[in-house]
């Protein structure tokens, strides 16, 4: 499912490179670990490394920021 709504825009005059960031926010069942949940996105990008589509090839790195863990665990191990 995605869900679409009004992106918050900014320059970041600090940037070191002229690259852009989109910060976008994947949601997983709420038994999946902080170590699951980055091996799958890992795994989904590797795809796009793999990708001969001229598309994929802008997409140059990732890196996880933040993961909010679900108060209904019973183990809130993150």
């Amino acid at each position: 499912m995605i869900v679409v709504s009004e992106i918050y825009k900014l320059v970041d005059e600090n940037m070191k490179r002229d690259e852009n960031i989109l910060s976008v926010d994947f949601y997983f069942n709420g038994e999946v670990t902080v170590d699951e949940a980055t091996n799958m996105v890992d795994k989904m990008v590797a795809m796009l490394d793999d990708s001969t589509d001229a598309v994929a090839k802008e997409f140059i790195a990732h890196k996880p920021t933040i993961f909010t863990s679900s108060p209904f665990r019973e183990e809130n191990d993150g």
